[in-house]
């Protein structure tokens, strides 16, 4: 006890470095890594919204692969229950997208998007235009269209910036092979 009253300057200066060090290495840590709140900001200094999909040179398999469909018909469109059935646990529908930045997008590592039908309120040329903003906005997304249209402009700038398309009629196992090419 005599040593520590003693000596009590040198024990709690050697303390307090050691919790400065710790906190300063995790204030530093936190700065390095996107922030206190990992919202990064660009040059403009505006938010941008942070893509949450794994690159796509990292592995994804069943259980952690993200897969969105947007359909306006998605509750007639019995793909999703297929492949939940098959393993593709994270597979989810919405109706439509109102916000490039909706949560369900950033999350999602492949996204299937309608031609007719959705992006209506943000695109004249609705799914294809949602489509190339999405890719645009999350280039390591894959962004694949479909639709039950035979025909259209398979020439359209927009058609050739997403990752692939095929028709909604197409059998399950185009789907699921799709899926597994860009997993």
């Amino acid at each position: 006890m005599d040593f520590i009253i003693e000596n009590y300057k040198w024990i709690f200066s050697g303390i307090g470095v050691i919790i400065l060090g710790w906190v300063g290495k995790l204030f530093f840590s936190r700065i390095r890594n996107g922030g206190m709140n990992n919202i990064t900001i660009n040059n403009n200094l505006q938010s941008k919204p942070k893509d949450l999909t794994k690159p796509k040179n990292e592995t994804r398999t069943k259980g952690n692969c993200h897969i969105l469909f947007i359909d306006d018909q998605h509750n007639d469109f019995k793909m999703v229950s297929i492949l939940k059935k098959a393993g593709w646990i994270n597979t989810k529908a919405i109706k439509d997208l109102t916000d490039l930045d909706d949560y369900k997008v950033k999350v999602a590592d492949i996204v299937f998007v309608d031609i007719n039908g959705v992006g209506t309120t943000m695109f004249e040329d609705q799914g294809l235009g949602l489509a190339a903003a999405l890719k645009e906005k999350y280039p390591n997304k894959t962004i694949i269209l479909y639709s039950a249209e035979p025909t259209g402009n398979r020439f359209n700038k927009k058609l050739r910036m997403v990752d692939n398309s095929l028709p909604k009629n197409a059998e399950p196992y185009e789907f699921i092979s799709l899926i597994e090419q860009y997993s």
